[in-house]
């Protein structure tokens, strides 16, 4: 009886351990996954910023020469309301 009590106490350990292995190995996969988003996401910001700093200065550069900087995109005649 005894025997029986330790050999269902070792496959349960090892149903147990083979749980949480392939749980490791999920964590782990989602840990790249993450990763991988994090870089992606750090490129598109730098893009961001670039356009951003190109932004300024195109403004900027509007600015100086004394340009328009919002035209009108809405004809006097159109019908719209400018209120």
């Amino acid at each position: 009886m005894e025997f029986y009590i330790a050999l269902v106490l070792a496959l349960t350990l090892a149903a147990v351990a083979g749980v949480l292995y392939f749980y490791l190995m999920l964590l782990e996969a989602r840990s790249r996954q993450q990763k991988r988003r994090i870089a992606e996401l750090e490129r598109a910001n730098a893009e961001l910023l670039e356009e951003r700093r190109d932004a300024r200065a195109r403004l900027g550069r509007e600015l100086e020469s004394g340009q328009e900087l919002w035209p009108e995109v809405i004809d006097e005649d159109s019908g719209y309301s400018m209120n």
